[in-house]
């Protein structure tokens, strides 16, 4: 029985000191933004630091994506520049060489129509360029070409694409379909 009359003394005792759970919590949360959220708080040096941290790798990756997109656009060349670039070739190849020593010089055709490329070939090599494949102009091809090779070789050489025939008759190079 003691046990018993101890046991309901605690409870009496415990349910007087109950306080409302709403008041207990308003309490705490008082606390919490005391702590946490007080207006007069001021930065440390690690908040400072890591902020000028973040603003310079934001700044240097920036930097770097506009130094990427930038290079991409010179690296891709426009069918006008291809165009420019393939008539300065033939405009060097046109001029007279100064000497008969002149070193032999490397084309590289780049994503170049077929019919510019077997123009290019046929002024330098002193032939008449004669296109009778309607579909020269569509395909595309790289090919490097060394100025020191015979006419024949470079010949053989493209007539390994498919979808390329290429035929050498007396002055004429010529693209069979």
């Amino acid at each position: 029985m003691e046990s018993n009359d101890r046991m309901e003394q605690l409870l009496k005792q415990m349910y007087a000191e109950e306080r409302d759970i709403s008041e207990i919590i308003d309490e705490e949360w008082k606390k919490f933004e005391a702590r946490h959220f007080s207006p007069n708080r001021s930065w440390g040096w690690m908040q400072i630091a890591a902020t000028i941290v973040g603003v310079l790798m934001l700044s240097g990756i920036a930097y770097a994506a506009i130094h990427i997109v930038s290079h991409g656009e010179e690296d891709q060349k426009s069918p006008a520049q291809e165009t420019q670039v393939i008539t300065q070739s033939q405009q060097a190849i046109e001029q007279p060489a100064e000497s008969s020593d002149s070193i032999p010089q490397t084309r590289i055709f780049e994503n170049v129509p077929l019919d510019e490329m077997v123009n290019e070939l046929a002024l330098y090599y002193n032939k008449v360029a004669d296109v009778q494949n309607q579909q020269a102009h569509e395909l595309r091809l790289y090919y490097k070409w060394e100025q020191k090779d015979e006419l024949t070789s470079v010949v053989d050489d493209l007539n390994h694409f498919e979808h390329v025939s290429l035929v050498i008759e007396e002055d004429k190079l010529i693209v069979k379909p």
